[in-house]
C-alpha cells in the first residue's frame, strides 16, 4: 500500500460517522457484505456512507460505477438526498486528500440510484435489438388492465372461442380448442362464474409469473409434487392402527362390549372385526377411514363414561382427535380422479387466460412489473457482460425480495468482477401479498455467515437510534419469547435483540421517558345473564366493544397532551430537545382500515382531533356514484335511470325529491299505454336544463371526461349541495375521478361510451380502490394509518388497535406453487349431486403451509408495529366473554394480545375498560371522565379524513399561483429547486443567498458600517466569523462572496430607499423598521404562517419588501409577487383582528443586482386585498383536492420541465 493510498484511508476514515459494527459494514472489502438492520439502526446512514466510502476510497471509480437498488420512489428519492449530502459533508471535511469528491458531487445525478423496476426499465431501453420487444414499450396502464381482464370474463362466459383463438399462437389456440371442448369445461364456468375464473388466472399470472413461472408451465401442471407430500404422510395410518390398538381399545373394550349405545355400536364392529389381525398397508388405510368415517362419525348423545376413556387414553379430546385426523386423512390419501380432473380444468384455464394476457401486451407494447424484472435478466443472459459495468452494487430493503428480482440481481453481481452489498431485517418482512420470498434473504445470511471472513461478511446492527431503552427491553421480552426457536421456517435465523447506543445524548433522551413505557389496554366484548334461560346472551357486538376500547385510549392521548408530556426532539433548537407532546406526535396504527369508523365514533365522541390515512371505499362514496351517473347520462342521454339519478343528485342543483314527482307526472301525461319518457318532459319544461346537458355531453366528446370534470370543479355552486364539513372530501373525490378519466384516455383514447362504461365497471368491481390521500402538509392531529402504511416511520406515542386478531388461512381457492391452482372442494358437477361435500387434498396440503408462513408473517407485522414507537408503545384489543360461564376467554395464542400474554406469563397488569353501562365512570380504569366542555372542542376542532387545510404557507400559495401542477411536484412530491430555496440563489455558491440574508437581517444600512459585517483582512475576517450562522460560514470564508454582496449592498445603500432604511435603523426617523419578521395569522378558520424579509412604516403606509439576490431570470418576479400579496393580506388581517390602523401596504421585490431605477413598488388597493384573500382561500381548498392544471407559459422557466408529466413544452 502507498503512503498516498495511507493518505487517502486515513482521510476517508476521519470523514466516517457511526458506531463500531456500522464502519465495519461501510468500509467492508469482502465480495459479498450482508447487513441484518434492525428497526432504527441507522441502515440509511450505512447505506449512504457506504457509497461516498467506495468513491472516498478509490480516485477511479465514478457514481455512474455504483448501482444502489431500492424498492420504492420515495426510498430511492431519500436515498439521493442522503447520499448528496453526506458527499457534501465528506467533500468539505476530508481536505486535499479527498478533492476529487467535489468531481462527484457535481455528478451525483448521473448516480444509478432507483427502484430496481425503474434500474430494469433502464436495461431493457439500453439493450438495443437484444430483446423482441418494442423499444417504445411501457407500463400498461390501471384501465387497460381492469378492462382486458373484465374482456377476457365476457369472452369466457359468451364461449367466444373464435375471439381468443385470434390473439394466440397456433399452439395455443389449439390449446384453446381443446380446453373449450372438454366435457366439463361448461360446467367449470357456470359453477364459478367466469369474473371469478379471470380473477384466479390475473392472480395467477402475477403470482407465479413473479418466481419466473410461465403459463406453459402451469399447463402442463402435474400432480407429481402433490403426490410426493402424500407418500410423506403415510406413517399416519401406522400411527391411528398402534394408538388405537395398543391404547384405545384395551382401554374401552370392555365397555364397548357391555353397552356401547347407538353412537358406539359401529365403533364397537370395527374393534371387533380388526381384533387381533396383522394388517398390511391397504389394511391399515381401510381401518383407518372406517374408523374416522363410521366408527366416529356422529358423537352427538354419545355414552360420556366411554368417550371420557377414549380421550384419557388419546391424551385429547376425542372430538378434537377426531377432527384433526379427518385432515391427516386426506393429506395422506392420493388424490381421486375428480380432484385431478379439477386441478387440470382450473390450471388450464388460467394457463390460457394469462397467455392471453401475454399476447395482448406483446400487442400492444406494454409492460407488467414481472415484465421488465423478466426481460432485464433475458438482457443479462444474452449479455454476461452488462453488470460489468458496475463495480459496486447496493441494494435496500433486501428482505422484500422475490424469486425474479433475486435472478435479476444475480445477472448483475459476480465475485471477482464487483461486490454486492445487500441490507435488509428478516423481522421486518412483511409483503408478502406481494410475492416477496424471505427465503432469498435467509439464503445469502447463511452464505455470509458460512463464509465470514473468507469472501463475504455478515454484520449486525442492532443499536436502536429510535426507541427508549426500558421500551426496546419490553419489545425484545415480547418478541424473545415469541421467536425463541427462531425466526421463519427455513430462514436459520434466530432473533437479534435490539440495544441502545451508550452516547451522552442518548442518555440524556431517557431522562423524560413517559411511564410507563408499555401498556395493554383491553375491552371486553360485554354479555348479559338472562335468569330465565339461564344463558349468557350473545351480547355486545364487536364494533361497540371497539369504540369503547377506542374512547378509553382517545381520553389517556387527551391526558397525555394536556399535561405536556416531554417528547424528545432531535430537531429542536439549543441544547434542551425536550418539548411538549403535541397532537402529531401520537399514532394509532391497525391492521386493516375496518378499524376506521369505529376509532372515528371514539374519537370524536371525546373530542380528539384525528387525521385518517387513505380509505379503500372510494368507489362507495356517494359523490363518486353521482358523478359516474352523470357520465353515464351523458353517454346515453335517453336512459331514465341515469337521467332520474342525476336529478336526485346533488350534482343537479335540483331538490331531492324532484326525480320522483318528474317521474310520476310522465305517468300522469300517458302517450296511449306508454308513460311520456323523462326526457322529454325536461326537454319541454326545463329547456335550459336540456341544454345545459347537451352542451356537457359535447364537452365531454370533443374534449373528454377529464377535461369535463375539471370544468366542474371549477364551478362555485358544485359543492353547495353538500354539508360544509364534506366539501372538500367531495371535492377531491371527484377530482380524483377526473386523474382515473385521464387515465383511461391516455391509453384508451377520448370515448364518453368507453370511459361511462370503465367507470361503472370500476364502481361495481373495484371495491378496494383508494380514495385520494389529502392530508393537510402540516396538520396537527393524532395519525390513524394502517401498519402497512407506517412502516418507515416513527412516532413518540404509538398505540397499536386491533392486537386480537389471528392470520386467516387462504381463499378457497388459491395459487400455489407446487400444485398450481387449488381449490378447496370439489364442485357437484363432478361427484353428483348425491355425494356429501368432497374436500381435496391438494388445497388443504396447500393451506398447512400458506397457514404457517401467514402466522410467522403475523409475528414480523407486529414486530414492525412495535417498532415504530419511539417513547410509549400501547396495545389494544379485545378480550371474548364465555357464552358458557361468563369468564374472560384468554387471547389466541396466534394473536398479539396472546403473543404478549405468554411471553409476560400472565395479564395481571393489563387495563380493562369499565362497561358501557357505566355512565358516570371513566371508561377506562385509570382514565379521565367525562367528555369535553364546548370550550375544549372549539380550541381542538375534530380533524377527519379528509384532513381539512388548516395551514397554508406563503411560498406553498406563491407556488400554487404560479402553476398548480409545479406546486404538485413540490409540495406533494417535496421536490426542491433552485429559485424557491435561500440556499441555492446567487452565483457566489450554494450559500450566498442565506448570508446575504443574514447580512441584511443584521446591518443598519450605513456604506460605513459594512466593513463590520463583510470585512476585508483574515483576521478581522476570523473575528466576525463568531457572529456567522454555522451553515453559511463556509460561504463567508470566500473573500468573492463578501466582495460580491457588499458591492450589492453598498449599491442599495446609495439608494433612495437604502437611506431612508439607515435612518428607520439609527431611530433619527420617525417609523417602525422590522427584518426577518415570521408571522402565523388566523383568518377564518385558515392559519396563514411565513415570515417576511423586511417592512417598515412611514406615515400612512406599509413598505414589505423581499430581497433577491439573483436575477429576474432566474427568480421569475410573478412568483415572489404572489409571495408579498399573501405578506399584505396577512398583515391586513393581523392589523384588522388587533384593531390597529388602517395603514395603506406597498410591495416590492428588491432584485439587489438590478438598478435602482428597476425596483417598483405596487399600491395594493382595497380591492387587490380582496382578491388576495379570496385567492389564499380558494388555493388552500384546491391545493388538497384540485386538478393541478399547468399554466404552460410557465413551462420555460420551470426547473421541472423535463419531469412534469403535465409540461407542455
Amino acid at each position: 500500500m502507498t503512503a498516498e493510498r495511507d493518505d487517502l484511508l486515513s482521510a476517508a476514515c476521519r470523514c466516517l460517522r457511526g458506531l463500531p459494527e456500522q464502519i465495519e459494514a461501510v468500509t467492508s472489502a469482502s465480495p459479498l457484505t450482508v447487513v441484518s438492520a434492525g428497526a432504527g439502526t441507522g441502515k440509511t446512514q450505512t447505506l449512504s456512507q457506504r457509497f461516498v466510502w467506495l468513491l472516498a476510497s478509490d480516485r477511479d471509480l465514478t457514481v455512474d460505477r455504483i448501482l444502489v437498488l431500492t424498492f420504492t420512489e420515495k426510498a430511492a428519492r431519500e436515498m439521493h438526498d442522503r447520499i448528496r449530502e453526506t458527499l457534501v459533508r465528506w467533500n468539505r471535511e476530508g481536505g486535499r486528500e479527498l478533492s476529487h469528491l467535489e468531481d462527484r458531487l457535481g455528478r451525483i445525478d448521473d448516480a444509478y440510484i432507483s427502484t430496481i423496476h425503474s434500474f430494469a426499465m433502464k436495461v431493457i431501453k439500453e439493450s438495443g435489438l437484444v430483446l423482441d420487444i418494442d423499444p417504445a414499450a411501457r407500463i400498461v396502464t390501471k384501465p387497460e388492465e381492469e378492462l382486458w381482464w373484465k374482456d377476457l370474463a365476457e369472452m369466457t362466459g359468451n364461449m367466444s372461442i373464435v375471439r381468443i383463438k385470434s390473439m394466440l399462437s397456433e399452439k395455443w389456440a389449439a390449446r384453446a380448442e381443446e380446453l373449450f371442448g372438454e366435457r366439463h369445461f361448461k360446467d367449470l364456468v357456470n359453477h364459478y362464474g367466469p369474473e371469478r375464473l379471470a380473477e384466479i388466472s390475473r392472480y395467477a399470472s402475477e403470482k407465479l409469473g413473479s418466481f419466473g413461472r410461465t403459463p406453459d408451465d402451469l399447463w402442463e401442471q402435474s400432480a407429481e409434487e402433490l403426490l410426493s407430500d402424500i407418500e410423506s404422510r403415510r406413517h399416519v395410518f401406522d400411527e391411528i392402527w398402534e394408538i388405537w390398538h395398543g391404547t384405545v381399545f384395551p382401554a374401552v373394550r370392555a365397555e364397548l362390549s357391555e353397552n356401547p349405545g347407538r353412537c358406539f355400536a359401529r365403533l364397537k364392529e370395527i374393534c371387533e372385526e380388526f381384533y387381533g389381525k396383522r394388517p398390511d398397508e391397504e389394511e391399515l388405510r381401510r381401518f383407518a377411514v372406517l374408523l374416522i368415517e363410521e366408527g366416529l362419525s356422529d358423537l352427538q348423545g354419545c355414552s360420556r363414561k366411554i368417550m371420557g376413556s377414549i380421550s384419557e387414553a388419546l391424551g385429547e379430546k376425542l372430538t378434537v382427535w377426531r377432527d384433526r385426523m379427518k385432515r391427516e386423512l386426506l393429506m395422506a390419501s392420493p388424490p381421486g380422479e375428480e380432484e385431478l380432473e379439477l386441478s387440470r380444468l382450473l390450471c388450464r384455464m388460467s394457463a390460457l387466460g394469462w397467455q392471453c394476457w401475454e399476447s395482448e401486451r406483446q400487442r400492444s407494447s406494454v409492460l407488467t412489473n414481472n415484465d421488465l424484472i423478466r426481460y432485464a435478466g433475458e438482457v443479462l443472459k444474452r449479455d454476461p457482460d452488462f453488470g460489468s459495468r458496475f463495480s459496486h452494487i447496493l441494494a435496500d430493503e433486501f428482505q422484500d425480495t422475490d424469486g425474479l428480482q433475486d435472478e435479476l440481481l444475480k445477472g448483475l453481481w459476480q465475485e471477482g468482477r464487483n461486490t454486492l452489498f445487500v441490507v435488509g431485517d428478516i423481522k421486518q418482512s412483511i409483503y408478502r401479498f406481494r410475492h416477496a420470498d424471505l427465503k432469498i434473504f435467509g439464503r445469502y445470511i447463511s452464505t455470509a455467515k458460512e463464509k465470514n471472513g473468507k469472501g463475504a461478511s455478515y454484520i449486525t446492527l442492532d443499536k436502536s437510534f429510535r426507541t427508549r431503552d426500558r421500551l426496546i427491553g419490553k419489545i425484545n421480552s415480547v418478541f424473545g419469547s415469541v421467536w425463541s426457536e427462531g425466526i421463519g421456517k427455513g430462514t436459520g435465523m434466530g432473533y437479534e435483540p435490539l440495544g441502545s447506543p451508550t452516547s451522552e445524548e442518548w442518555q440524556m433522551r431517557n431522562r423524560h421517558a413517559p411511564e410507563p413505557e408499555f401498556e395493554v389496554m383491553v375491552s371486553r366484548q360485554e354479555r348479559t345473564f338472562d335468569e330465565g334461560t339461564q344463558k349468557y346472551d350473545r351480547g355486545e357486538t364487536v364494533y361497540d366493544a371497539r369504540v369503547r376500547l377506542y374512547r378509553s385510549l382517545a381520553q389517556k392521548i387527551r391526558e397525555m397532551h394536556e399535561a405536556g408530556t416531554q417528547i424528545w426532539d432531535k430537531n429542536a433548537e439549543g441544547d434542551d430537545k425536550f418539548r411538549p407532546a403535541r397532537w402529531n406526535d401520537f399514532a394509532l396504527l391497525v391492521p386493516k382500515r375496518t378499524f376506521y369508523d369505529a376509532i372515528g365514533d371514539a374519537f370524536d365522541a371525546e373530542g380528539v382531533p384525528y387525521v385518517l390515512c387513505t380509505r379503500r371505499d372510494y368507489f362507495n362514496r356517494g359523490e363518486t356514484a353521482d358523478l359516474v351517473n352523470f357520465i353515464s347520462l351523458l353517454a346515453d342521454p335517453a336512459d331514465p335511470s341515469y337521467l332520474a339519478g342525476w336529478i336526485a343528485s346533488p350534482l343537479s342543483g335540483f331538490p331531492p325529491h324532484m326525480a320522483g314527482e318528474l317521474m310520476a307526472e310522465g305517468l300522469n301525461l300517458r302517450e296511449g299505454k306508454e308513460p311520456v319518457p323523462l326526457s322529454r318532459i325536461i326537454r319541454e319544461k326545463y329547456p335550459e336544463v336540456h341544454a345545459y346537458l347537451e352542451n356537457m355531453r359535447r364537452k365531454a366528446e370533443l374534449r373528454g371526461v377529464s377535461a369535463l370534470i375539471r370544468e366542474l370543479l371549477r364551478d362555485p355552486d358544485l359543492l353547495r349541495s353538500y354539508e360544509p364539513d364534506r366539501r372538500r372530501r367531495v371535492r377531491a373525490d371527484i377530482s380524483y375521478m377526473a386523474e382515473i378519466a385521464a387515465e383511461y384516455e391516455s391509453s384508451l383514447g377520448r370515448s364518453l361510451a368507453g370511459c361511462a362504461e370503465y367507470m361503472r365497471f370500476a364502481v361495481k368491481g373495484a371495491k378496494q380502490q383508494e380514495e385520494p390521500e389529502i392530508t393537510d402538509e402540516d396538520h396537527d392531529a393524532v395519525n390513524v394509518m394502517t401498519i402497512h402504511s407506517a412502516k418507515g416511520l416513527e412516532y413518540p406515542v404509538v398505540a397499536l388497535g386491533g392486537a386480537e386478531g389471528v392470520p386467516k388461512g387462504p381463499p378457497s381457492i388459491d395459487i400455489s406453487l407446487r400444485y398450481g391452482v387449488t381449490a378447496k372442494k370439489i364442485p357437484e358437477f363432478l361427484t353428483g349431486p348425491s355425494r356429501k361435500e368432497v374436500l381435496t387434498a391438494s388445497w388443504h396440503w396447500h393451506e398447512e403451509g400458506e397457514s404457517e408462513a401467514l402466522a410467522e408473517e403475523e409475528e414480523r407485522f407486529w414486530y414492525v408495529a412495535a417498532t415504530r414507537a419511539r417513547d410509549k408503545l400501547i396495545v389494544c384489543g379485545l378480550l371474548k366473554i364465555s357464552g358458557s360461564s361468563g369468564e374472560e376467554v384468554p387471547p389466541s395464542g396466534k394473536s398479539f394480545l396472546g403473543m404478549i400474554r405468554e411471553a409476560e406469563k400472565g395479564d395481571d397488569g393489563w387495563i380493562r375498560c369499565l362497561p358501557a353501562e357505566n355512565k358516570t365512570a371513566p371508561f377506562a380504569v385509570n382514565g379521565s371522565s367525562g367528555t369535553p366542555d364546548e370550550t375544549a372542542r372549539m380550541l381542538l376542532p375534530k380533524t377527519v379524513s379528509p384532513a381539512k387545510l388548516a395551514r397554508l404557507s406563503a411560498s406553498a400559495y406563491a407556488m400554487w399561483s404560479w402553476c398548480p401542477a409545479a406546486y404538485r411536484i413540490a409540495y406533494r412530491q417535496g421536490r426542491a429547486m433552485q429559485w424557491t430555496a435561500r440556499s441555492g440563489e446567487g452565483s457566489g455558491g450554494s450559500e450566498f443567498g442565506s448570508l446575504a440574508h443574514w447580512v441584511l437581517s443584521k446591518w443598519d444600512f450605513s456604506p460605513g458600517t459594512l466593513d463590520e459585517w463583510l470585512p476585508e483582512e483574515a483576521e478581522q475576517t476570523e473575528r466576525a466569523m463568531k457572529k456567522v450562522p454555522y451553515g453559511v460560514r463556509e460561504e463567508f470564508r470566500s473573500r468573492a462572496s463578501r466582495n460580491e454582496i457588499k458591492r450589492m449592498l453598498l449599491g442599495y445603500a446609495m439608494s433612495e430607499e437604502g437611506r431612508l432604511l439607515s435612518l428607520l435603523a439609527s431611530g433619527t426617523h420617525p417609523g417602525k423598521l422590522c427584518r426577518e419578521t415570521p408571522f402565523r395569522v388566523n383568518d377564518d378558520g385558515l392559519l396563514m404562517v411565513g415570515s417576511t424579509d423586511i417592512f417598515w412604516e412611514d406615515g400612512e403606509y406599509i413598505d414589505l419588501r423581499d430581497w433577491k439576490t439573483t436575477s429576474e431570470e432566474d427568480a421569475p418576479a410573478s412568483y415572489y409577487e404572489e409571495q408579498l400579496k399573501f405578506y399584505a393580506y396577512a398583515m391586513h388581517v393581523y392589523r384588522r383582528e388587533k384593531g390597529l390602523p388602517g395603514k395603506k401596504i406597498r410591495i416590492g421585490i428588491n432584485y439587489l443586482r438590478s438598478p435602482e431605477r428597476d425596483r417598483i413598488s405596487t399600491e395594493m388597493s382595497a380591492d387587490m386585498i380582496f382578491e388576495t384573500g379570496c385567492s389564499i382561500h380558494r388555493a388552500a381548498v384546491s391545493a388538497l383536492s384540485g386538478s393541478f392544471e399547468a399554466k404552460p407559459e410557465r413551462c420555460p422557466v420551470c426547473p421541472w420541465r423535463d419531469i412534469c408529466s403535465k409540461k407542455h413544452v
